[in-house]
């Protein structure tokens, strides 16, 4: 899930200020285009992040790298929690604010985030000392908490190139990013090391970017940190909602690994590890394809219903279709998936990636349910749907990971990813039955995706072929159903148009 603050309507000079490409009819095109933009760096970013966790599978087994997972979860958990949606407060902040003004809510921003960040650093070191970790996983936890540290001053200078719509640069920062972390973990495999330096890589490629992004966001903005409680207690009234919100729809997807290592044995936990790493970078592709049309949806609400209504639909309805490939190449690749990323050690966690693999569904489609609820202003519906999904993943996870180990924790996932999509479609649906979506487009997609996940699942084929026959197969019927948007037809080569 994403932080909800992002939605929030803004002040009245950044709406009079606000460009008119988003009242045009080239503002689909540039959204989709901007997706692409999006998906393309990450795929890059994902290409290096197979490298990394294929090394890091074989070089620390399953035990090991359960273990390394656990604390990365926890680290991630508490830096999304701490961020308190801070983050988009500030790129909001700094577009419609000038001058003195501006630096010094800079500089607040900045040392609020810092301060909020060491407690997480604390909660992180109490988790793993509470729960019997060594000494070396207790330091290299609290080494990859700091690295949330210099994160935060790292991405607080970010916010000014973030303003811009410098996205070139921020994807090349990104990329740089992971690029040196991969760079070190290679370096540190060939060397033996443990746990305790790889748990230390975040630190060390966050820190390095530090002088470079400042250098970038000098012109525009010099922070320096300020630590004024009065202010910061200013700055949380503006996000206590959205705060919760974002903070819970991280919960529900990363306690499923942590409570798995608290409930399973150390082989279950360490053989959902790898397909959990694997679900949650796929999971992150809804979220870039629908976070540039946010904007859109946001004027739509205010402004035009009934624009709002058709942006909604060709979301859910792209969403929908790319949400079952995802789900049909992980059931049939799931076994090339793990050999390729994970090693042959690992070949029990296929049946594991397959089950998490249906939860993709969900999480493609409630992307753009999410950002409809936030456009409307409907914050307590997005926060009460992702609490419902916390609470069924801690009691299904606590439950089934115990009794059945890391096939439980998927089917917990499936649960939770399903529960969180229905609850943000009944807030929609009671908040704007106009805005639900069109039985007709999801039996087009079922009837699509039905033979192919037979062909997926019980074809004697290997892995990497039975994936690309059914995803083939899924693609000429959904052609033959005509159920791609227009849209995204009209961005396709002539020659393609007129073939379809």
């Amino acid at each position: 899930m994403q932080s909800p603050l992002v939605s929030e309507a803004p002040s009245q000079p950044a709406l009079a200020d606000a460009p008119d490409l988003l009242d045009s009819t080239e503002a689909g095109g540039r959204i989709v285009r901007g997706g692409v933009l999006r998906l393309l760096g990450y795929g890059s970013m994902v290409g290096l992040s197979v490298l990394s966790t294929a090394l890091l599978t074989r070089h620390l087994g399953v035990s090991s790298f359960g273990d390394y997972t656990t604390v990365i979860s926890l680290v991630t958990v508490v830096s999304y929690v701490t961020d308190a949606g801070m983050s988009a407060v500030g790129v909001r902040e700094f577009a419609v604010r000038s001058g003195a003004e501006r630096d010094a809510l800079m500089s607040d921003l900045l040392g609020l985030r810092v301060m909020l960040t060491l407690v997480g650093v604390l909660i992180v070191a109490g988790f793993v000392i509470a729960d019997g970790y060594s000494s070396a996983l207790l330091a290299g936890a609290v080494l990859a908490s700091l690295g949330t540290v210099a994160l935060v001053v790292q991405h607080t200078h970010t916010i000014s190139i973030t303003a811009e719509l410098r996205i070139g640069t921020l994807a090349a920062l990104e990329l740089t990013r992971q690029a040196l972390s991969v760079a070190m973990i290679v370096a540190l495999v060939a060397l033996g090391a443990g746990v305790l330096p790889l748990l230390a890589v975040q630190l060390a490629a966050n820190a390095m970017l530090i002088a470079p992004t400042a250098a970038l966001a000098r012109r525009q903005v010099s922070l320096r940190m300020a630590f004024r409680p009065r202010r910061w207690l200013a700055l949380l009234r503006l996000t206590v909602v959205f705060s919760l919100a974002s903070a819970v729809s991280v919960l529900y997807n990363y306690t499923t690994q942590i409570i798995t290592s608290l409930v399973a044995s150390e082989h279950q936990s360490g053989l959902f590890a790898a397909p959990f790493r694997i679900f949650v970078v796929v999971a992150i592709t809804p979220m870039l394809l629908v976070t540039g049309a946010l904007p859109l949806l946001a004027r739509a609400a205010r402004d035009d219903h009934e624009r709002l209504g058709y942006a909604l639909s060709r979301i859910f309805e792209v969403s929908l279709i790319l949400g079952v490939a995802a789900t049909l190449a992980t059931l049939g690749g799931a076994q090339f998936m793990i050999a390729v990323i994970a090693g042959p050690k690992y070949a029990a966690s296929a049946p594991v990636l397959q089950l998490q693999g249906v939860a993709l569904i969900a999480s493609f489609v409630l992307a753009g349910w999410s950002f409809a609820l936030l456009s409307l202003e409907r914050y307590k519906q997005v926060l009460v749907a992702n609490l419902l999904a916390f609470l069924v993943s801690c009691s299904l996870t606590s439950i089934l990971a115990s009794s059945h180990g890391a096939l439980g924790a998927a089917l917990a996932s499936v649960c939770a990813e399903s529960a969180l999509a229905l609850g943000l479609l009944v807030a929609l649906a009671r908040e704007r039955p106009d805005l639900r979506p069109r039985l007709g487009f999801v039996l087009k997609v079922a009837l699509a995706g039905a033979p192919a996940a037979v062909l997926a699942l019980r074809w004697g084929a290997s892995s990497p072929v039975r994936m690309l026959l059914a995803l083939g197969l899924y693609g000429v019927l959904i052609v033959l159903t005509r159920a791609v948007p227009g849209e995204v037809v009209e961005l396709l080569p002539g020659r393609a148009r007129r073939g379809r």
